[in-house]
């Protein structure tokens, strides 16, 4: 027994010097650097949330202590953008992130500008995990070092390449003079700790002197404005089925108790990798804080026909409430879309009044009708209209967002099973019923199972996404051949949506972001 001591107290000593010769290497590096600490105080409250929440790693680690100028054994718990020690917090998305490495020895330095914590790490698989973890959530350095421009593929996007790897990836490259960094950092906290079909893949966030470098999974689309702009007219199913992904995907949102805030025609970006019409929706808005100083900036940013009624009058903050008033106003400017209705136009109620008065009266109006449809060759019939004005409505009379996704223009179209007569750049493009099934599918958190006798059908098909992912990746190696059929993708896309809920239930993951989301 005291043989063990003494060889735990050598191990120490050892560990201890290898520390300090880092310790002392950072110093030299950074001079005066390290005297200020980034960490923020937890209430109680905070405190009780965190720990009844499953954490993504904990373990006990050796930080350096400023104040103390020693090295100190600590308890340290990481969820979704936090790191926890004792009853100190720090957002990880707020901090860039340094390694340093001995022989014997590893160290990961947090920084953010209220000052720097160090981490030091002994076991080499501990510190690549730990490194592993942190690196998703902060923001990286030597973006040129890592990285390559090779093209600009759309407004702010480029093609990058990896220059270790060779992969290709998607950046959008943001410069920090142009850009409000609170409302950017929610989006990087939100995108970094949810998943869904309809939001990009965020892989990691690098920065320098000028510029935020956002990094994707690499991805090929257009803007839903440019593509007005070069004269792309929607079916009716095409227009429907953008729709409905918006509720789909702002009902996910709610789930997580938060909101887009920017829904707009320029912020959808239509897939053009997809073999059928699929969207993604950029640039989030969700404010950390509900203060009056955050509330003006949001309005400053937003473009202002896109801000509801309340928002205008100061009498509500935004919420997935006015998120639908958003989707209207996306409704509004796609159904009057034409050369003389441009999309930053005012919305003009009377025109949806009269359009639908026609369309309920269209033996009696028949000639204006043809004049009607010639003009605004979006506009399909007055369930439509109906839907929209629903969703423009004020705060207290608009349509919930159940309601309007089972509104009863989605149901007649599924029923009459109009087929798509466009293509977007040369794309096959799927009926609604795809659509409206494949949202039906994704309701998957009402249905998915909690008992162990319905274990079977979860094997059953993490199984089959499992042969969808390998299929996947077999077509990622052979570019040049023909899409995906119909089948697998309609399977890839539910399966998707099953894994996010799979893992999500699985890790406690929800709640992790919740409490990490409370806190910030």
């Amino acid at each position: 027994m005291l043989q063990n001591q003494k060889i735990q107290l050598q191990i120490k000593i050892i560990m201890n010097n290898d520390f300090r010769f880092i310790l002392n290497k950072i110093k030299t590096i950074q001079q005066n650097n390290l005297h200020s600490n980034c960490l923020l105080q937890l209430s109680t409250s905070q405190i009780e949330q965190i720990n009844l929440t499953k954490p993504i790693l904990k373990q006990t680690l050796t930080i350096y202590h400023h104040h103390q100028d020693s090295l100190i054994l600590n308890s340290i718990t990481l969820i979704p953008n936090l790191l926890i020690i004792q009853n100190y917090y720090l957002v990880l998305s707020n901090c860039t992130i340094i390694k340093f490495k001995s022989n014997q020895g590893y160290c990961i330095q947090l920084s953010n500008n209220i000052g720097n914590l160090l981490i030091f790490i002994s076991n080499n698989e501990h510190y690549k995990l730990w490194n592993q973890k942190l690196k998703q959530f902060c923001k990286l350095s030597n973006f040129s070092k890592k990285f390559s421009v090779q093209q600009q593929t759309n407004v702010d996007y480029y093609l990058i390449q990896h220059k270790k790897t060779n992969k290709i990836y998607t950046a959008k490259m943001i410069s920090l003079q142009n850009t409000q960094i609170e409302l950017l950092n929610s989006e990087i906290q939100t995108l970094r700790s949810i998943k869904h079909p309809s939001l990009l893949n965020l892989k990691w966030v690098y920065q320098d002197l000028r510029f935020i470098y956002l990094i994707y999974e690499y991805f090929r689309c257009e803007k839903l404005s440019t593509l007005l702009k070069s004269g792309l007219n929607l079916d009716q199913t095409q227009l429907a089925s953008i729709i409905l992904q918006l509720l789909q995907l702002t009902k996910f949102l709610r789930k997580q108790q938060i909101y887009h805030g920017n829904i707009t025609l320029d912020n959808i970006l239509i897939n053009v990798q997809s073999t059928y019409l699929s969207i993604y929706l950029i640039n989030m808005q969700p404010l950390n804080k509900n203060d009056k100083e955050s509330l003006n900036i949001y309005k400053k940013i937003t473009q202002n026909n896109y801000l509801a009624p309340e928002i205008l009058d100061g009498q509500s903050n935004p919420s997935i409430n006015t998120d639908l008033f958003q989707i209207g106003v996306v409704l509004y400017y796609l159904t009057f879309y034409n050369k003389v209705c441009q999309k930053n136009d005012q919305i003009k109620m009377t025109l949806i009044n009269e359009l639908e008065e026609q369309f309920k009266n269209e033996s009696k109006f028949q000639s204006q009708q043809i004049d009607l449809k010639q003009q605004f060759k979006m506009a399909f019939s007055a369930s439509q209209l109906d839907l929209l004005k629903r969703l423009l409505e004020g705060k207290d009379q608009r349509i919930t967002l159940d309601e309007a996704m089972k509104h009863h223009w989605f149901i007649n179209i599924k029923q009459k099973k109009f087929k798509p007569q466009q293509e977007i750049i040369k794309q096959h493009l799927p009926s609604l019923n795809t659509i409206i099934e494949l949202c039906e599918q994704s309701e998957y958190t009402k249905s998915f199972p909690n008992t162990i006798s319905k274990l079977d059908d979860e094997d059953d098909v993490l199984d089959e996404m499992n042969e969808i992912q390998k299929f996947m990746q077999k077509l990622e190696k052979n570019h040049s051949q023909k899409p995906p059929s119909r089948e697998n993708h309609e399977k890839s896309k539910y399966f998707e949506f099953f894994k996010t809920s799979y893992i999500q239930c699985g890790s406690n993951y929800q709640n992790q972001y919740k409490v990490s989301k409370s806190i910030i």
